[in-house]
């Protein structure tokens, strides 16, 4: 198979939410191709779906080195930061992505989360549980706002429920 159509099936199994699929077909396009950004950029997305945040930013961090111009890569980077917890990195690569491309609604809608969510976990630091007072807070739910502490954050789909919230969420179909 060629670059160009490994990196096409990838792109297409990535639309397809084939992530399996679309990794085999990536990490094919970037061995053959590896001086092509856009591999390297689509691969870190795909890793980053399936939660593997080491291999997204090495992925995208070689996509900028080769073309440091690119937007998205920078996006995806940022984002990838982002849910690998270095929210620093995850904010200096959204406003890079800003700083080539202003009209980039993503990359500013993201930066505008990050830059809220540190807000909050600032605001959460003076907190304690709200059901456990003599506990502090981690986090909020995210259906209710409730500080909850470490013991009672539950985590439903990839979102951080107090356990009322929680059951509510699993009930759902």
């Amino acid at each position: 198979m060629s670059t160009t159509n490994a990196l096409q099936v990838g792109l297409e199994c990535l639309r397809s939410r084939d992530v399996d699929g679309a990794i085999r077909h990536l990490e094919q396009a970037t061995n053959d191709a590896p001086d092509d950004y856009r591999g390297y950029n689509l691969l870190g997305a795909a890793y980053a779906q399936k939660n593997l945040h080491d291999r997204a930013v090495s992925a995208l961090l070689t996509a900028v080195y080769l073309k440091p111009d690119v937007a998205s890569s920078h996006f995806n980077l940022g984002l990838a930061y982002q849910a690998d917890g270095v929210h620093e990195k995850a904010i200096e690569e959204l406003e890079r992505a800003l700083q080539l491309d202003p009209n980039y609604t993503k990359a500013s809608d993201a930066l505008t989360r990050i830059r809220s969510s540190n807000q909050e976990a600032e605001d959460l630091s003076l907190q304690s549980c709200g059901r456990h007072v003599d506990e502090p807070a981690v986090a909020l739910c995210s259906f209710c706002r409730l500080p909850i502490c470490e013991g009672c954050k539950t985590l439903v789909h990839n979102a951080v429920y107090c356990p009322n919230c929680a059951r509510q969420v699993s009930a759902e179909p």
